[in-house]
Formats: C-alpha cells, sequence, structure tokens
C-alpha cells in the first residue's frame, strides 16, 4: 500500500516532487475495523492517470498476520461494510448495467457474489436483521415515464416528487433465490420473486431519504427525510420509527406475490398508479410506522447498543448554519410517549455542551460514545459519557486526518497524520488496565514521500484589526533564515465553517494548489483559520456574521502586518488563493485591497445576489447575512466583492467547474467580464463535467499548473505561460 517512490540515498538532497507527483500520490481515506478487532479493511484513493479517474481500492489487513491483502481489482468500493468477522458487505461499482450494488465477500478471499441487481443502482446500505437496508432511485418515480410521455422533459424546480425508496432484502432468501434463477430457463426466471420488499412505501406521501439509522437490536428503523431533494429543505425535516420483524415481512412479501397471477415483479416496488386510493393495499405486514415529535433541525444519528437510547444531533439555539449541533442523548420511550417537542425537550441530555465544538462523526458501541472534533489545528477523538463527561482520547500524537471508525469491541481504527507524519492508517486499542489507548500503524504510505522536501510548518497567532486572535499554519521551506524577505502566499480553506490543519500534508497540496512548490521555490506559504472557522468554539464561528469578506480580510490584512514586522515577508510580493469560501474571501481581497499582488479564485462568489439566486442552498446567505436581499440589499452590496470593481487593479486567476451548483459558473462569469471591462489583467479557465470540487487528475494537476504558474510570474518574475 505505497505510491511511487523517491528513495533516498545516503547524503542526497531531498527530493522535490513535481506537481504530477502530488496529484499521483496514493492515500487512504476510509477504514473499518471487524466486530473482533482483528481486521481492518482500508479504503485508499488511486490515481488513474490513464483513464483519468481515481479508482478506490480496498485492503485487508490482519492484525494477527500482520499481513495485507487487496481484496478487489476490478470495479471502485464506495462503502464497505462489516458483516461479520470475516465477511465484508461493499457497494461496488461497475457492474453489467454499471450501477452501483451490494456485494458480500465471505472468507475475505474471491470476487465476492452479487447481492441486489436494483434498476437504478444502489446508493447506499446498513446490515440490518440478517441482510441489508438499502437506499436506491424508485424506478417508477425515477423514469417518471406518464409525465415524459404527455410532456416531455422538465423539472418543475424545488417541488419534484423524490424518487428516492428505502428498500430491504433478506440474505438467506436471496441465496436461495440466486440458485433458482440457476436452475431454470430465461422465461421461467421471469415467475420468480425477488426477495426484496420497498419499506418506504409505508410513509404516507413520498419523501427524499436522507439517513436511516438501524437499531444494532434487529427491530427498528429511524429515517431522518426532506419533503423534497432540494438542499433548499434541509430545516423541513420528518423523523420515522419503523417497528419491524424483517423476516416475517419479507416472508409474508413473498407469500403473497407467489400468490398473484401472472406475477411479475421488479426489486419489490409498485408502479405508483397500481392501486387506486380505494384500493389501497394494506402494508401493515411490513411494520408499523411512527412519526417523531422532533424539530425539523433535528436528527438521529446513533441507536444505543441495546436499542433504548437515541442520540440526537441537534442545535437547540436555532437553525443556522454557523450554529453548533450538539449530541444529546434521549430514551427511546420517551420520545414515542410525546404528542409534541416540548415533552420530548425536558427529558434530553446534553453530551458535548462542555466542549463546545461540532462533533463531525460519532459511534455508539458497547463501550461508550466516541466522537470526534476540531481543536485548533487537528481533529481530536474524544469519549462522551451519559453524564455530559468529555474525556478526550491521547493517540500518541497521531490526529485523526479522514475517516474512524469504532468496533463493536471497542478498537478504534483511523486515518491519521501529524506535522511530521504523512497520512497513515492506526488501530489504537485500550490498554488490559484501561489506562491508555495503544496506538499501532497498520499501513505504510508515508514510505513514498520520506525523502521530499515538504519544508517545515509551526502554528502562529496575530491579532487582527478588532482585536480578535486569529489563528494559522505557516509552512516555511526547509531552509528558511528568518533574517531574509520572503514572498508569501495564502491559502484560505473553504467553509467557512471548516479550518486548516497542522498536518504534513493535505488535500489542497495534492489537488489544488502547489504548496510545496511554493515552499521549494522560497515562497512562505500561510493557511489562516479566519474567524468563522470551527475549531475555535461557538463565539468564534459566528464572528463572520454579517461581516463576511470585511473581516475575513482584516484577519488576512493583519497576518501580513504581523510577519512584516517580524521581517520575514516581502510586502510587495504577496498573493492569496482559495477555493469555495476561500475563493469569496481571496475574490474580495484582490478587490477591497492593496496589499496583494494577484489572486486565485477558485469556485469563488463574486456577487452575493448573483450567488443567492443561483445556488442550491440561499439560506447561506440569509443566515450569514440575515436578511434577504429582496428585503434589503445593502448587506449584499457591502460584502461582495464586485462591489469595488471601479478601484481594482489586483490581477486574478479564476478556476470554475461547468456544472458546479453550490457557487453556479454565473460568478466567475461576472468577475471575469467585470475585471475586463476595468482593465485589470484576468484568466477564467473552465472545467467541463465539473461540479463544486475537481475530482479528475489531469483536471487537478491543471487547476495546479495555472496556479503556480501564475504565482510564479507575479511573484517571482517568471514567464507566464498558463497552458
Amino acid at each position: 500500500m505505497t505510491s511511487q517512490e523517491h528513495a533516498p540515498t545516503p547524503d542526497a538532497p531531498r527530493y522535490q516532487p513535481t506537481l504530477r507527483d502530488m496529484v499521483m500520490l496514493e492515500a487512504p481515506y476510509a477504514v473499518k475495523v471487524s466486530p473482533d478487532g482483528a481486521r481492518v479493511v482500508i479504503t485508499v484513493r488511486s490515481p488513474n492517470w490513464k483513464d483519468d479517474c481515481y479508482n478506490d481500492v480496498c485492503y485487508v489487513y490482519d492484525t494477527v498476520q500482520g499481513q495485507t491483502h487487496r481484496l478487489n481489482h476490478t470495479g471502485d468500493f464506495t462503502q464497505v461494510e462489516w458483516v461479520a468477522d470475516e465477511t465484508l458487505a461493499v457497494l461496488k461499482e461497475g457492474g453489467e448495467n454499471g450501477k452501483a450494488q451490494i456485494w458480500l465477500y465471505e472468507g475475505l478471499i474471491g470476487e465476492g457474489w452479487q447481492v441486489t441487481d436494483h434498476k437504478t443502482g444502489v446508493q447506499w446500505f446498513k446490515p440490518f436483521a440478517e441482510g441489508f437496508l438499502f437506499k436506491a432511485r424508485h424506478p417508477e418515480r425515477d423514469e417518471n415515464k406518464a409525465r415524459a410521455d404527455r410532456f416531455g422533459k422538465y423539472t418543475h424546480f424545488e417541488q419534484e416528487t423524490s424518487p428516492t425508496a428505502l428498500y430491504y432484502v433478506g440474505l438467506e432468501e436471496m441465496r436461495q433465490y440466486r440458485a433458482q434463477i440457476r436452475a431454470v430457463t430465461e422465461d421461467e426466471a421471469k415467475s420468480l420473486v425477488s426477495p426484496v420488499i420497498e419499506l418506504s412505501q409505508l410513509l404516507e406521501e413520498p419523501l427524499a431519504i436522507r439517513r436511516v439509522v438501524p437499531a444494532p437490536t434487529g427491530d427498528a428503523i429511524y429515517l431522518h427525510c426532506w419533503l423534497h431533494d432540494d438542499l433548499v429543505y434541509a430545516n423541513d425535516t420528518r423523523m420515522y420509527r419503523i417497528q419491524i420483524d424483517a423476516s416475517a415481512a419479507l416472508a409474508e412479501y413473498l407469500q403473497r406475490e407467489r400468490a398473484k397471477p401472472d406475477n411479475k415483479q421488479d426489486d419489490g416496488e409498485k408502479p405508483a398508479s397500481e392501486d387506486s386510493p380505494e384500493e389501497k393495499e394494506d402494508l401493515s405486514y411490513l411494520g408499523a410506522i411512527a412519526r417523531l415529535p422532533l424539530p425539523a433541525s433535528a436528527y438521529i444519528s446513533q441507536v444505543s447498543p441495546d436499542g433504548r437510547k437515541l442520540l440526537l444531533s441537534y442545535a437547540e439555539r436555532d437553525d443556522k448554519m454557523y450554529t453548533r449541533m450538539d449530541m444529546w442523548m434521549i430514551e427511546v420511550d420517551a420520545v414515542l410517549r410525546a404528542a409534541e417537542f416540548a415533552e420530548v425537550l425536558p427529558q434530553m441530555h446534553n453530551l458535548s455542551a462542555a466542549l463546545d465544538q461540532d462533533i463531525l462523526d460519532h459511534y455508539w458501541v458497547p463501550g461508550g460514545i466516541f466522537g470526534m472534533y476540531v481543536d485548533g489545528t487537528c481533529i481530536r477523538l474524544a469519549h462522551f459519557a451519559e453524564d455530559g463527561l468529555v474525556t478526550p482520547i491521547d493517540l500518541q500524537g497521531i490526529f485523526v486526518a479522514g475517516d474512524f471508525h469504532v468496533s463493536a469491541s471497542g478498537h478504534i481504527g483511523l486515518v491519521g497524520a501529524n506535522a511530521e507524519t504523512y497520512m497513515e492508517v492506526y488501530l489504537a486499542t485500550l490498554s488490559a488496565d484501561d489506562a491508555q489507548w495503544e496506538v499501532k500503524c497498520l499501513s505504510n504510505f508515508g514510505r513514498a514521500v520520506e525523502n521530499w522536501d515538504f519544508g517545515t510548518l509551526e502554528v502562529i497567532r496575530w491579532t487582527s484589526k478588532d482585536g480578535t486572535e486569529i489563528e494559522g499554519v505557516l509552512r516555511k521551506p526547509a531552509n528558511f533564515d528568518p533574517e531574509k524577505q520572503y514572498p508569501l502566499v495564502f491559502v484560505v480553506h473553504g467553509g467557512p465553517s471548516w479550518f486548516s490543519p497542522a498536518y504534513l500534508l493535505t488535500g489542497e497540496a495534492r489537488y489544488y494548489y502547489p504548496i510545496v512548490q511554493f515552499l521549494n521555490q522560497d515562497v512562505l506559504v500561510l493557511h489562516p483559520n479566519y474567524r468563522g472557522s470551527i475549531g475555535r468554539g461557538q463565539a468564534f464561528m459566528e464572528l463572520n456574521v454579517n461581516n463576511l469578506g470585511i473581516g475575513d480580510l482584516w484577519d488576512l490584512e493583519s497576518a501580513i502586518e504581523d510577519l512584516v514586522r517580524k521581517g520575514w515577508i516581502d510586502p510587495e510580493r504577496v498573493g492569496c488563493m482559495g477555493w469555495s469560501q476561500g475563493g469569496y474571501i481571496s475574490a474580495f481581497a484582490g478587490l477591497h485591497s492593496d496589499k496583494f499582488k494577484a489572486v486565485s479564485v477558485g469556485a469563488g462568489i463574486s456577487d452575493w445576489y448573483t450567488y443567492h439566486i443561483s445556488n442550491d442552498i440561499p439560506q447561506f446567505t440569509t443566515d450569514y447575512l440575515s436578511v434577504s436581499p429582496f428585503h434589503n440589499r445593502e448587506p449584499y452590496i457591502k460584502t461582495a466583492p464586485i462591489t469595488n470593481l471601479a478601484q481594482a487593479r489586483t490581477p486574478m486567476l479564476i478556476q470554475h467547474g461547468a456544472e458546479d451548483r453550490r457557487v453556479p459558473l454565473s460568478n466567475a462569469l461576472e468577475l471575469y467580464r467585470g475585471l475586463k471591462a476595468v482593465g485589470v489583467p484576468v484568466e477564467l479557465f473552465i472545467y467541463p463535467g465539473m461540479g463544486h470540487p475537481i475530482t479528475k487528475p489531469r483536471e487537478n494537476h491543471a487547476v495546479m499548473h495555472q496556479n503556480l504558474t501564475w504565482f510564479s510570474h507575479y511573484l517571482l518574475g517568471t514567464d507566464l505561460e498558463l497552458e
């Protein structure tokens, strides 16, 4: 599990990697520990330059034997779940119809066998009650053939009925069905009934199914639904509980279907028009469904191992995008007895209030509740007690750098890193006396970069214009001389509710920005955790409310002033770049400040009004600017980069995905046309087929090349050769 290598030789200078070297690095991004903790499955993102894609490759590490073997040689595994100690279920893409389906690997050898054959493909699945729950698009609602035949194709904006559906497939029943298929002719097979039932039929109306949390006891399922699929409905949710005997429900379904004359079915779903309202089929055999009296902004995230308690993610104060969601616990019976949320809230217990941080992900296992959260410039793990006590977990200097997982036996698997190490997979086990966590590294991805020159990094702090302390990660060339003045580039993270970690190598340096190459050209790189970033508590996270751009620029300009006072940078050679919210801040800096020699705007906002009317999360602007632009345009004008166009002087590189819905392409076009009109140097690169992120190796290489060339020209005086 290593990528290309540049092995060191004695006394040789460190290798200075190329942009393509960075893009072609392999890295682990997901980890799952077997129930007994004896095996760990590792999912690796492997670049495929030939086909211009990233492949998901899975490896299984045996902690007893200390050996690793590759699980898949064809197809991408986009989800992996342990079913038993030696059995894995995966969501595998690239089958006969090109759709993702559930496959089962028993004994962890061979190519496994295909469990589902859903017409529209499986989106995700959960092991449940001797089978699997899975979400997929309902073929009839997805196709909507009756409407298309009459009217052609169109979209009813933000009003389309969701085609999402929830299904259950019995594993043993599917084995028997597959055996029957092999024993009959093609015509005879048409009369066989696939053991798949649609549980979402229990809903009174089709809803967008967002999350499904099965009870570990195998007798209940919790559904988190939106009215429609569009993100504008994120705060208009519904929670349901389905009480079910899955085996009995499936047996009853199969019996009913087999008793029908001329039986024909497909994955257990029925045409929407099959039954009239008067003849609606009695579906009570599927289970009993109840809507839970929870607020629209809350959702159930975990169920206790005994099925009696729930964990809720809920922001008590309000439903703004910048408000921290805490982790609450409540008894299931208390929710079922209540008629409205006012009866539920007094019985909820906040487990994470003392931490004052967003809990990013968490698990509830027999050993307790484990979650991860951002703390300044790293991600930590903690144990959360039911009385509200939060105990950080000491992982011997390793921090979470991606995914983590806790097995039923209490073993913790994680993708970890720190300021000195590349991303590796670790297994943490509590010592016999429960005194400490013993951490073992299971991989060796770092061997590929062990002689690469990454410079050095340190966490620095400075005081912003309004007195707020800001923190950032400063990267320096390996030969840094404090008596010398260096060019400086900012790399600004997106979000804004995110952060820049103090890790050796981040995704930004591998896919978007030539950070390592800047360092190797004696350029300082600063990642500011500007106001609004997570990891500093609720008060810091909302310092940019009604102050977007303006406060961000204070934080950047004060960093420049601080580094100038130290004598480390040349104030005439400063650049700024970032993606998404980082792109917006870069655009604002380039148009509202004279301290930047050049900027790069990746998928950034140019005008909040343009953004508000065209993106898929219009609540972002109404939350952060506190008003709709149709009621008061002034806050939108004050905080928009484009507002100061007449005074623009800073050359600007713009990069944008053609299919971006989060920050639509109109933002890039507006910025480009405006800068052209006032005579400011500007270049725009549009990436066909790309949404908000750039997701192909060659295109990632192009993004990095354009940024390296742009800033090398304006800060170092090289020729401008963007292509």
